[in-house]
């Protein structure tokens, strides 16, 4: 994990904003991701974001420079660096607001049919602002850093890595594991048909989302969180996001849809296509690292193989 000295932070810091006055961190710094603070300097508010993880830094700082200035609600870069050559860090502005998750359970349904709108509306703008000419991971400036040009080798080259990962450790439920990834490589000639490479958040969710109350009425003020951000399959991200809502609430789901199709279309068979590999993958990648980290997520990871499996195994 991370070792930070907040005094020292506050020095680093002095030229970028001026003199810190306190720093309180936010976040999920138990994740062992990144570590997250809010900065408070005079009148004015920041966020610094510490990476831990590689790979992170340079995905958000590319996806926030890319939607600065545009409709997308992404937090205002301020600046960004490495410090000492080895700690990737970014500061932007501190938006007011309250995670979508904190509020969920207390906003009236018409609330939240408009916040789901939006949210539809502003995945989509992220979804149609930029068609991309390769697959994967990006440095600070949007340039590719593994230059693939398709996606099957970009997802091959992960899922090596994801399942690398995986079996470095011990699990109880080896053979569930195993027969999760042969049925995800039986599948592989899906990717063949993906040609157009999105921009995805990847991590698009009401944890993500920050809304604000304006005359008892809450509103999306931010997307936060776009470490995980690259192009892929659209896909993918509609399968993650749009179907489970449509299992849990079909009103929301409804309102979602209306808004992302301001623009651009949901094909709603195409994701049922996709479903069962998609959830594969995730699974098998929530495995990879949760075990020691958040073992309450590796079993939900573990219980998403179980599920598709046994699906998978009934439509035979």
């Amino acid at each position: 994990m991370l070792n930070i000295d907040l005094n020292e932070l506050k020095d680093k810091l002095k030229p970028i904003i001026g003199i810190v006055d306190s720093i309180e961190p936010i976040g999920n710094h138990n994740l062992q991701r990144h570590l997250v603070y809010k900065l408070s300097c005079g009148s004015k508010k920041y966020v610094i974001k510490l990476y831990y993880k590689k790979n992170r830094w340079n995905r958000e700082v590319a996806s926030l420079k890319l939607f600065a200035n545009t409709e997308v609600l992404v937090p205002k870069i301020v600046d960004y660096g490495i410090f000492d050559n080895v700690l990737e860090w970014l500061v932007y502005d501190f938006i007011e607001g309250e995670l979508l998750t904190q509020v969920h359970e207390k906003l009236s349904l018409d609330n939240l049919k408009d916040i789901y709108y939006e949210m539809g509306r502003q995945l989509d703008i992220i979804h149609c602002h930029k068609e991309f000419d390769f697959f994967g991971s990006m440095d600070e400036n949007g340039r590719s850093i593994q230059d693939f040009v398709t996606y099957r080798e970009y997802f091959e080259d992960l899922m090596n890595r994801i399942l690398s990962e995986l079996y470095s450790f011990e699990h109880q439920n080896l053979t569930l594991l195993k027969e999760a990834e042969n049925r995800l490589k039986s599948m592989y000639s899906i990717l063949d048909e993906v040609s157009k490479a999105t921009l995805c958040h990847n991590d698009f969710s009401p944890r993500n989302i920050l809304v604000s109350e304006i005359d008892d009425k809450y509103y999306l003020k931010a997307i936060i969180d776009f470490e995980q951000s690259i192009p892929i399959d659209i896909d993918k991200e509609l399968v993650q996001v749009y179907l489970p809502l449509i299992e849990n609430d079909k009103v929301l789901a409804e309102r979602f849809k209306s808004g992302y199709e301001e623009f651009g279309r949901i094909n709603l068979s195409k994701l049922d296509l996709k479903r069962d590999f998609y959830n594969l993958h995730m699974g098998l990648g929530i495995c990879a690292w949760a075990k020691e980290v958040n073992y309450e997520y590796y079993l939900e990871g573990m219980k998403i193989l179980e599920e598709t499996v046994n699906r998978l195994m009934d439509c035979k």
